[in-house]
């Protein structure tokens, strides 16, 4: 019942409203009762003075019984409400005008007494009710002087017996009970408005629950519905708005699990084709030796054998590059940088290649701008990038093509450029170059190219905050281009 936050909200509201209309109640009756006793005292305050100065009611210290009992006669017929008490200086009663039995008090403290002879006495001022041992109630209170000595005091209290039972009586009256309905029917009231306000408060955070709850069973994460619409700032929409930003996190990820899932079931198809292939050839030119051994004449015995040879090393470039790559891959960042010189690094690697490319007749030009600084990061990957580079070049240049590579500055970066005349890459294959394990010509078998070196080449270039750009024309010529920093 209390699990939503309506009915904890509807159910906190209903009992801070029973909280206040008691608490209201309670304020009123005793500010009524308060106010009608500060009303009574006020207006009788000189009561006592009056009564007092009409009849001598001690003389000679002696109470004069006869001028006692005509005043008792005379209040008891004109106002029955109040009560009249003879003290003497001390406050013990001398006398009263009520029946036998009924005074429980023998004697009035005087402080109250003393505070409300004072002309800045508070009203309502109460005091020890005879008739009452806990009770107090409004009173009017005169000295009796013999001369100028205090003889005693003439106490009234101004609201006795029958005041308060014509109290109780009116607090049973139909405009008390009319005026307590009309109360509990506001409490009522804003009851309900309070539910209405609620509802409408919490309307949005139902809304966000039920769509978090529908993202969260699976619907389309990229469906615009699972998202909350904005309305205006506060703290409500903030929250949808977080909540919005995180799907769309959630759904990036699934989307790019799902494309690294793919990607790694394609990986896993290709390296499977490209193993299996190279190892069925293998085995098959190795069966054919162990049965025909003695049928094949030596030439035939050793193509056979440099035939599984090239095999056997295609199959050992292609478990390299894969170890390399799941290296390479494990890394989040460049582990062993350091500064190093561009050029010197191109210059040796070019020299490295020089002979193939003359086996080829392929011309290996390097062009290097002497005043290239220094760059930062690791030698050896740099060194990997530059060789799958010139490989990926004199593997696609045909004889009397050229190969160039380049360093130069710009913009604060060191510009490195490999360059070949060879028959280009069309623009619908430029994007896929760098994908694991793509060959543009599938029919082309190359013992040496296992698909993997432009892919490591984008990763270590990745690793070093860099990124590798293509620009190619089918039969002119391919031009690949990475910067890094000074």
């Amino acid at each position: 019942m209390l699990k939503t936050l309506y009915s904890r909200l509807a159910l906190t509201l209903f009992l801070l409203l029973c909280a206040v209309g008691v608490l209201f109640i309670q304020l009123i009756g005793h500010s009524a009762t308060m106010y009608q006793q500060e009303v009574v005292q006020k207006l009788n305050r000189e009561l006592a003075d009056h009564i007092v100065d009409e009849y001598s009611l001690i003389q000679g210290r002696q109470i004069n019984r006869e001028a006692l009992d005509q005043l008792f006669h005379h209040l008891m017929v004109i106002n029955p409400s109040i009560e009249l008490y003879l003290l003497d200086e001390q406050g013990l009663v001398l006398g009263y005008s009520a029946p036998e039995g009924k005074v429980k008090r023998a004697q009035v403290a005087l402080e109250p007494i003393r505070q409300f002879m004072e002309s800045n006495a508070p009203y309502p001022l109460e005091g020890d009710d005879p008739r009452n041992l806990a009770g107090q109630k409004a009173f009017s209170v005169a000295p009796i002087f013999d001369g100028e000595q205090t003889q005693g005091y003439l106490y009234i209290i101004l609201g006795g017996e029958q005041f308060d039972h014509v109290m109780a009586m009116l607090g049973q009256s139909y405009i008390l009970d009319s005026s307590l309905q009309v109360f509990l029917i506001a409490l009522a009231v804003a009851l309900i408005g309070g539910l209405l306000v609620f509802a409408v408060l919490t309307r949005r955070l139902r809304q966000l629950g039920n769509i978090m709850r529908q993202y969260g069973n699976g619907q389309q994460q990229d469906d615009a519905t699972l998202r909350y619409p904005r309305r205006s700032n506060d703290e409500i929409d903030r929250l949808g708005q977080q909540f919005n930003a995180m799907a769309d996190r959630i759904s990036e990820h699934v989307g790019e699990l799902k494309r690294v899932d793919s990607l790694r079931r394609e990986m896993v198809a290709n390296i499977s084709h490209d193993l299996r292939t190279p190892l069925t050839t293998l085995r098959g030119y190795l069966e054919t030796l162990d049965l025909k051994h003695d049928q094949l004449t030596e030439q035939e015995q050793r193509q056979y054998l440099q035939t599984a040879l090239s095999h056997s090393k295609r199959l050992g470039i292609m478990v390299e590059e894969l170890f390399e790559l799941a290296r390479l891959d494990s890394c989040e960042s460049v582990i062993y940088a350091e500064p190093f010189s561009m050029c010197e690094l191109v210059q040796d690697v070019a020299q490295k290649y020089q002979l193939r490319a003359q086996e080829r007749s392929i011309s290996l030009e390097a062009s290097l701008n002497p005043e290239t600084p220094p760059v930062y990061g690791d030698i050896a990957m740099m060194q990997r990038v530059l060789e799958n580079l010139l490989e990926n070049g004199l593997r696609h240049t045909p004889a009397g093509g050229a190969v160039r590579i380049r360093v130069d500055v710009d913009s604060g970066n060191v510009v490195v450029q490999v360059a070949d005349t060879g028959c280009g890459i069309p623009e619908e294959d430029i994007p896929h170059v760098f994908e694991r394990f793509y060959q543009r010509d599938s029919s082309h078998y190359d013992a040496d190219n296992a698909g993997l070196g432009l892919a490591i080449v984008w990763r270590i270039l990745e690793l070093h905050g860099s990124a590798i750009q293509v620009h190619s024309k089918p039969q002119q010529g391919t031009i690949f281009l990475f910067r890094l920093p000074l």
